[in-house]
């Protein structure tokens, strides 16, 4: 995928199959120890990001577009969207990551507001600042929820997150102009696979039944998906499962052989082995490491 580098580890802890919470919150000023400030142009294949300038002058390229950007001012970018920044030294910023999949769920019934989520977004300039405002008040909030760890967690994240999504969207009509373009065939047929995925996630697994839903060959997927993401589809749709396995495991209490039936396993063993085999511990362990660890941040 052109020049820019597929990110696994650098700019983003893990893989989709890592952020086992609905998302990741964090501010801009804990990163730069990663990168001095400046971050390369890279993409990541399953996360989707949100950027928020609250005070500084960031320089960035989002896919093909290069930008001066003067704070406050908001930043989408959409799994596999190449983007880079160069922030100015103690600005005040953050970055919200999401698994795509959890993207598709939030905005399903919504195609008005699936469309936006799928490319590239900018909002800057005064006309915006009320509404860049706001959003500085949700991202706050989303900080705060960040830190907590309970049964109401995840649903007070994905209000807030939607709110951001619908901020976002009556911005953009103000600014057409600043919306990057085009995300290429390739992109556009791995996203929809994405979505097909999260949509079928416990009826099939097979990179051929996806391959029928979009009337390519599996050659054709299998290929595209490589090219584009640097994965095969096998191992995207087996990460996705080990995201939906973990969520599981940290926020249910259902035993480890009914989420291993409830996610299609043929058998409870059978999941336990492919859990360990990707994650290097059981079910049984990682839920009571995963629950330990929260509830003592």
């Amino acid at each position: 995928m052109n020049d820019a580098p597929l990110d696994q580890h650098q700019y983003v802890l893990g893989s989709p199959s890592a952020h086992v919470g609905l998302l990741n919150c964090e501010r801009i000023a804990e990163r730069r120890h990663i990168h001095n400030w400046t971050v390369a142009p890279h993409y990541h294949e399953g996360l989707s990001q949100l950027f928020l300038f609250g005070r500084g002058n960031v320089t960035g390229q989002i896919d093909d577009s290069h930008y001066r950007l003067q704070s406050p001012a908001l930043v989408w970018a959409p799994a596999l969207c190449r983007h880079g920044f160069d922030y100015e030294p103690e600005m005040l910023g953050w970055v919200i990551t999401i698994p795509s999949a959890d993207v598709v769920r939030l905005t399903e019934g919504r195609p008005w507001l699936r469309d936006l989520t799928q490319k590239p977004h900018v909002l800057q300039g005064q006309q915006h600042a009320a509404l860049l405002a706001e959003v500085q008040l949700l991202v706050g909030r989303i900080e705060e929820e960040h830190q907590r760890y309970g049964v109401d967690r995840n649903l007070a994240l994905e209000s807030l997150f939607q709110l951001l999504l619908l901020n976002l969207y009556r911005g953009l009509p103000e600014e057409p102009g600043t919306t990057p373009s085009g995300t290429g065939r390739g992109r556009r047929l791995v996203q929809r696979f994405e979505e097909l995925l999260d949509q079928h996630l416990h009826t099939t697994r097979s990179v051929a039944s996806f391959a029928a839903m979009m009337a390519v060959t599996p050659t054709h997927l299998s290929r595209t998906v490589k090219e584009v993401t640097g994965s095969t589809a096998g191992a995207i749709i087996q990460d996705r499962v080990l995201l939906e396995a973990k969520r599981r495991l940290v926020f249910s209490d259902h035993p480890v052989a009914e989420i291993a039936y409830a996610l299609d396993f043929s058998s409870p063993s059978y999941f336990s082995r492919f859990f360990t085999a990707r994650t290097g511990e059981t079910p049984a362990s990682f839920r009571r490491r995963a629950r330990y660890t929260a509830e003592d941040v």
